[in-house]
């Protein structure tokens, strides 16, 4: 079944290929007209009819004066009384006195009614038939029964009749053209209209076949469309073709991308929202009895004043327990108030490269990478042998960022390879940051010599308290993820190719991007939120 495109199309290219067609044909049948008139005109075949007469007459004109010096001879008097006298003597003086006479005559000769001849004179050679015509001519000379005959032979030059003979070619093949006229019009037309049948009927089929291309893909983005408004955002369409319909089918796909990215950072974020509303409610639930726990133990120790020594060693060990799993529960509580209270992200435009540079500037060495560190599994690290190289793009790459949050994920990410690599003991310890430019935004990779991390656990390491370590809690990478995703950017996790460890890489959106407007439009619809809330409290 045609769709009203595919039908307007194909109408379009029949009509734009067929009009400059029948238009051609019309005037290629005017301009044979007229050159069928130039070269076939009547008045020319009246001519031709004429000339053709003109030598008929003359040709007759040339018999008749022949008949009448035939009609001449015969009256001359001495030769008719010669011929009742039947004197051949007299006959012949009579014939030689006219001969000089007629220049064309060939032999006059004078025969009796059985044919038998009294008396012949000619001209002294006979006539040639390649060049000459003769005519004979009889007449009689006497008013018998049986009269005399004179029979006079006349010759005239064949160019008379050629001529006469060609003409009535000419005028016979002029006509022949003239009948085969029309048959020329009908087989040139029917030649120019089986012409136009078949660019009509090609036409179509092409047009039919280029429209089909067209609105398949148009259906396809339509079906594509349909199915978004579902709910289906994975839906992708393919991308074939060098024209516009390929450039909307590639930025088609892109928003969708884009999209679908947006929904799983809003998800996330979600995700970590509650997270973050959990982890407050346990700071605050854990935080509370802490401090009785320990006052209350510290009491019963400082009041025993017994001399039982193995009740007060059993005080003392309870007392450095409680003291010490105190700590520990206190460390607990801050990592969650730190995690609880994690800021938005602010982003404003900046250069990754100028980012990179102040980076190895400020965190160049290890010390002062540990003691800046304010990730929630912030804890010194041994540094010893241990380079991290700092790998500087050589031009500008714009991007929308938060300085002091991006610097966050930098040392968290360089912190996680530095005790990947002390966990691991091997014999190369080097870290590598570096910053690219990609498509239409950034790439940031820190990548290691460590032992890199197990595919299955790829995914998991960004979960909130998933975590590897003994003493870990598993923040660490939940909030580097927060804060890419707050970026509008993603986070991936792989092996390195040229240090074989882990490769963390980070996209990062250009600063005009759709996800870097829907995480301004989150942070600004956070912030009314919080100004409704505050106004009501």
């Amino acid at each position: 079944m045609l769709g009203k495109t595919e039908r307007r199309l194909a109408l379009v290219i029949l009509l734009s290929a067929s009009l400059p067609l029948v238009v051609a044909v019309l005037l290629a049948n005017s301009l044979f007209s007229r050159a069928s008139l130039v070269w076939l005109n009547p008045e020319v075949g009246q001519q031709l009819d004429q000339g053709v007469s003109l030598y008929k007459d003359y040709v007759r004109a040339v018999k008749d004066d022949m008949k009448h010096q035939t009609d001449a001879i015969a009256a001359d008097g001495a030769l008719r009384t010669a011929a009742h006298g039947r004197n051949r003597r007299d006959l012949e003086l009579a014939i030689d006195r006219l001969f000089p006479r007629f220049p064309e005559l060939v032999s006059v000769a004078i025969q009796d009614a059985d044919g038998d001849a009294l008396a012949r004179r000619d001209r002294g050679h006979p006539v040639d038939d390649t060049v000459e015509r003769k005519l004979d001519v009889r007449r009689p000379l006497t008013d018998d029964a049986e009269p005399i005959v004179a029979v006079a032979t006349f010759a005239f030059h064949r160019r008379y009749e050629a001529g006469l003979e060609r003409a009535g070619q000419t005028r016979d093949t002029y006509a022949n053209l003239e009948k085969q006229r029309a048959n020329l019009f009908a087989a040139y037309l029917k030649a120019f209209g089986a012409l136009l049948g078949m660019t009509m009927l090609v036409t179509v089929l092409l047009g039919f076949i280029l429209a089909r291309g067209v609105t398949k893909r148009i259906i396809r983005l339509a079906n594509a469309f349909r199915r978004v408004t579902a709910g289906d955002l994975g839906v992708r369409v393919p991308v074939t073709g060098s024209d516009e319909l390929t450039e909307l089918a590639r930025v088609f796909n892109r928003m969708l991308q884009e999209m679908q990215q947006s929904r799983a950072r809003i998800e996330y974020l979600q995700r970590i929202g509650a997270w973050q509303e959990m982890a407050q409610r346990l700071a605050h639930e854990i935080k509370n009895p802490l401090t009785p726990i320990q006052l209350a133990v510290q009491e019963c120790h400082r009041k025993y004043t017994g001399e039982d020594r193995k009740y007060q060693t059993l005080l003392d060990t309870t007392r450095e327990i409680v003291e010490e799993e105190v700590g520990t529960l206190r460390r607990l509580v801050g990592n969650f108030s730190s995690f609880a209270r994690l800021p938005q992200a602010e982003l404003t435009e900046a250069d990754l490269r100028e980012f990179v540079r102040e980076c190895s500037e400020h965190l160049g060495h290890l010390e002062d990478l540990s003691l800046s560190a304010d990730s929630a599994d912030a804890e010194p690290v041994e540094t010893q042998d241990m380079e991290v190289l700092w790998e500087v793009p050589s031009g500008p790459i714009p991007v929308a960022i938060d300085r002091q949050m991006l610097r966050r994920v930098v040392v968290n990410l360089v912190r996680n390879s530095v005790q990947a690599i002390r966990d691991a003991n091997g014999a190369s310890k080097r870290v590598v940051v570096r910053a690219a430019a990609e498509q239409e935004g950034a790439v940031l990779v820190v990548e290691d010599s460590g032992p890199g991390v197990p595919e299955g656990m790829r995914e998991r390491i960004f979960d909130p308290y998933f975590t590897t370590k003994a003493d870990g809690t598993g923040l660490g990478l939940a909030i580097v993820k927060k804060i890419i995703v707050e970026h509008g950017g993603s986070i991936e996790v792989g092996v390195s190719d040229r240090l074989g460890g882990a490769c963390v890489v980070v996209r990062l959106p250009g600063p005009r991007s759709l996800a870097v407007m829907a995480a301004r439009d989150r942070l600004e619809a956070v912030s009314v939120r919080s100004n409704d809330a505050g106004s009501h409290g």
